[in-house]
């Protein structure tokens, strides 16, 4: 099969791989699948329904509706996409999805090569006088510019490390997993994505030190009296879903509950509001602190 080039980037059929320029980007098996059925009718609107049979292979079960928001949202941030601002993926719905990229065959063309590449040496034709001279293995600089650059290479390091004692240190965050008590392991995808996409958001902010933790009630250490720790849960609506965070401090005092309620359309971005207010929760006051 041909490899298809869109948007700066390029898909291989055959192998899965999905390059952008010279960098190989990680996608998982579903949002491949997903991309591809899209990619062979750009432009045309690709039902649910087909979906279903070309992605999952025909199985029906009760998470299928699930499952494809959260390949859809996976997929959408593989490509640097907005489900607001499409500029690849574009949701119909309650119908299914359409590719709006141009796609391009590149028939014969081989993968980019992987890793680094040596830099050109740059030899200067015989005789110039490129380099400074040089006698006596030092170079031809005066003394009292010597002596200005070891002054101002002080003042830089004793401002550095006046800056790294004065400076605020970032409030230590524990993160545990999404727990999905809906009972339906096809929502465990979305919870998955959720999870991860919420702490790479809280990750970003400069105040916060995030450590994801698979199990809080088993620490390897114990964590210092300023950490503040995220537990959640993901339970199903009647038109979406309910996530409800909880914060409390190293000693289990509540630093605030709170609950979401997201519609189905809106999976793609629930984490936004969620880790805005986890960021404002933990780096805010105590007087602040109050429950909601």
């Amino acid at each position: 099969m041909t490899r298809l080039a869109f948007g700066g980037f390029e898909l291989d059929p055959v192998t899965g791989e999905l390059w952008k320029g010279e960098e190989c980007v990680r996608i998982q098996e579903q949002p491949l699948k997903l991309l591809l059925c899209l990619l062979e009718r750009p432009g045309q609107l690709v039902a649910r329904e087909e979906l279903q049979k070309r992605v999952w292979g025909g199985d029906v079960h009760v998470g299928f509706e699930d499952g494809l928001n959260a390949a859809a949202w996976r997929l959408r941030q593989v490509l640097g996409d907005s489900a607001e601002r499409p500029l690849f993926i574009e949701t119909v719905p309650r119908k299914g999805y359409r590719f709006l990229g141009k796609v391009l065959p590149l028939p014969g063309k081989a993968p980019p090569l992987s890793g680094s590449f040596p830099m050109p040496v740059f030899r200067p034709p015989s005789g110039s006088s490129v380099y400074p001279v040089v006698q006596g293995g030092w170079l031809r600089i005066p003394r009292k510019l010597w002596l200005g650059a070891a002054l101002g290479l002080g003042l830089l390091g004793a401002g550095v490390m006046l800056w790294g004692v004065m400076r605020p240190k970032p409030i230590p965050l524990l993160v545990s997993p999404l727990v999905n008590v809906t009972g339906d392991p096809a929502v465990d995808y979305f919870a998955s994505a959720l999870s991860r996409q919420v702490t790479q958001d809280l990750a970003a902010v400069p105040k916060l030190k995030v450590q994801a933790v698979e199990n809080i009630a088993t620490g390897t250490e114990p964590s210092p009296a300023e950490t503040q720790i995220l537990t959640w849960t993901l339970a199903r609506e009647t038109q979406g879903y309910r996530v409800t965070v909880s914060l409390r401090d190293a000693q289990g005092g509540s630093r605030g509950d709170q609950v979401f309620l997201v519609a189905a359309e809106d999976l793609h971005d629930a984490h936004r509001s969620i880790a805005a207010y986890l960021t404002s929760r933990v780096t805010e006051g105590p007087r602040s602190m109050a429950a909601p």
